[in-house]
C-alpha cells in the first residue's frame, strides 16, 4: 500500500514536493492554510484595473535548473520568457541607460565583455572585478580561509580591491537583488554561491527570465491538477495548528477548525516561524530551538498606473535611488492591455516597510522623476502597494550555520522551504530544490 504523506504548505516548495511524490504514486494531502496557492510568490487582481499583481516581482535565470524541470513538468514553462543572453539594463541620473550586456562568449569571458561595457566604471574598476572571478574559482572560501566564510558581502569586497564606485553601482544591486539583504549583513559565501552558479561555465545560465502571466497563474493551479490526476488531494483554508506527536513520530495534524489528519509522513514547507508555530512545545525547545536565532529580510513592492508610458523597457536597475529595480508590466505579461502599470522593487526594505502607501507611492515618484524625465508629465492614475514583511531569509554568516537539513530527529517529519540547507540563497530555485530533496527521503 502506498504511503500517504501530508504536505504543509502550498508554496512552490510545498507543490514541488507534492508533484514528485504523486509522480511517484505517493498518496498526498496537500494542506494550505490560506484560500489559495502560492506561498510567498503569488497574484492576485487589482480590485481596481483587473490587472494582475505579483505580491514581489521574481526574475528565473537560467541557473534554475530544478525550477525549470518543475515547470516543464507540469507543462507550464512556456509561460516564463528566457533572454537570449544575459542583459541587465541599469539607468541613473549622471550616465542615463547603460547595459550589463554579455555576448555568446564562453564564461568568464562573455562576463568580463558585459563589464568592460558597462558605462559609469573606470578601466581599474573593470580590471579588478576580475579579482571577483579568481577568488570565487580558486576556493578561497572552502577551507583555505576560513575566516572568509564568516564575512560580509562588502568586507569581502573590500578584500578583493573592489572600489566603491563598481560596488554600488555593480555588485552591490546584485547582491541586494539576489540576497534580498544589505551588503554590510549579507554573507559573502551565499553571494559567492550565486556568482558561480550564474557565471560559472554555461553562458545560458546566467539568463533572465520572466513570467508572461501572474506568479499564480505561472504554477499553482498546474501543479495542484498534477497531484489531484494522480489520486491526491489539495486543500486550502486547511490551517496546520499543531503536529502531535507520539512515541518520537507525527502521527497526525490538527487544524484550525478542530479535524485531524493522519499520515505516514508530513513535510512541513512553511516559513521556519510557521514551522516554530505548530510544534509541540518540548521539540521545540530543543532542536528546532535554533531556529528562533534565525532572521528574515523584507520586501516591498509599489504598483503604480500611469495616463501614459514612461518607458520601453522591460525591467531596469534604478542606481542612486531608494527604489532598485523598475519592472515594466504591460511589455512582460502576455496579452495585457495598454494600462501602463509599472511595479516598483524594493529589497531588504527595513526602512521602508512601516510607511504608509502614501509615503512610498511618493518616494516612487521622486525617484521616478528624478530618473526618467517621462513621468514628470504623466499623471498617476493608481497605486498599490504590497509588504511581504518575511520576504526570505536574511543572508548573514550565522544564518548559513542555522540553517536546517531536511531531516530532523523526528523520522517521519521532513522539511522543505528556500530557508533550510539547500547550498543555495532562499530563492524560487531553493525553494524547488527543497521539496524534491524532502520527497527523495520518503520511502
Amino acid at each position: 500500500m502506498s504511503s500517504r504523506v501530508a504536505v504543509i504548505g502550498g508554496g512552490f516548495s510545498g507543490l514541488a514536493a507534492g508533484v514528485r511524490l504523486a509522480e511517484r504514486g505517493k498518496s498526498v494531502l496537500l494542506l494550505e492554510r490560506r484560500r489559495f496557492l502560492g506561498g510567498r510568490a503569488y497574484s492576485f487582481p487589482d480590485p481596481q484595473t483587473g490587472d494582475m499583481v505579483d505580491n514581489g516581482q521574481h526574475l528565473f535565470m537560467g541557473c534554475y535548473r530544478h525550477t525549470i524541470a518543475f515547470l516543464e513538468k507540469i507543462g507550464c514553462l512556456d509561460r516564463l520568457k528566457f533572454q537570449d543572453r544575459t542583459r541587465v539594463d541599469f539607468l541613473d541620473s549622471a550616465n542615463g541607460f547603460t547595459s550589463f550586456d554579455c555576448p555568446p562568449l564562453h564564461p568568464p569571458l562573455n562576463v568580463a565583455a558585459g563589464l568592460f561595457r558597462l558605462k559609469g566604471l573606470s578601466s581599474g574598476d573593470k580590471l579588478r572585478a576580475l579579482r571577483v572571478g579568481l577568488a570565487i574559482n580558486s576556493g578561497e572560501m572552502n577551507g583555505s580561509a576560513p575566516a572568509a566564510e564568516e564575512m560580509t558581502v562588502s568586507e569581502w569586497l573590500d578584500r578583493l580591491g573592489q572600489s566603491r564606485n563598481i560596488k554600488t553601482r555593480f555588485w552591490y544591486p546584485l547582491a541586494i537583488a539576489t540576497l534580498n539583504e544589505s551588503p554590510d549583513v549579507a554573507s559573502a559565501r551565499m553571494l559567492k554561491v550565486v556568482l558561480k552558479e550564474a557565471f560559472g561555465s554555461d553562458r545560458n545560465a546566467s539568463r533572465i527570465g520572466i513570467a508572461r502571466v501572474g506568479l499564480s497563474d505561472l504554477y499553482t493551479e498546474n501543479a495542484r491538477q498534477f497531484i489531484e490526476a494522480r489520486g491526491g488531494e489539495v486543500l486550502t483554508a486547511a490551517h496546520v495548528q499543531e503536529l502531535v506527536v507520539e512515541k518520537g513520530r507525527v502521527v497526525e495534524a490538527i487544524l484550525k477548525d478542530g479535524e485531524r489528519v493522519g499520515a505516514d509522513y508530513f513535510i512541513s514547507s512553511v516559513t521556519h516561524r510557521a514551522l516554530l508555530g505548530i510544534l509541540p512545545a518540548t521539540i521545540r525547545e530543543g532542536e528546532f530551538a535554533r531556529l528562533n536565532d534565525l532572521a528574515t529580510s523584507p520586501i516591498v513592492s509599489i504598483n503604480l498606473w500611469f495616463d501614459r508610458p514612461v518607458t520601453d523597457r522591460e525591467f531596469v536597475g534604478l542606481l542612486g535611488a531608494r527604489i532598485q529595480w523598475m519592472f515594466n508590466k504591460d511589455l512582460i505579461v502576455k496579452g495585457s492591455h495598454s494600462s501602463n502599470h509599472i511595479a516598483l522593487i524594493i529589497s531588504a526594505a527595513r526602512d521602508f516597510v512601516e510607511m504608509s502607501k502614501n509615503e512610498l507611492t511618493r518616494i516612487a515618484l521622486e525617484d521616478l522623476k528624478r530618473l526618467l524625465p517621462e513621468t514628470g508629465s504623466a499623471s498617476l492614475v493608481h497605486a498599490t502597494v504590497v509588504k511581504e514583511p518575511e520576504a526570505t531569509l536574511s543572508h548573514t554568516p550565522l544564518s548559513d550555520r542555522l540553517r536546517p537539513g531536511p531531516r530532523t530527529s523526528i523520522p517521519n517529519l521532513m522539511l522543505a522551504g528556500d530557508w533550510t540547507a539547500t547550498g543555495l540563497p532562499a530563492t524560487i530555485e531553493s525553494a524547488v530544490l527543497s521539496g524534491h530533496i524532502a520527497a527523495d527521503l520518503i520511502e
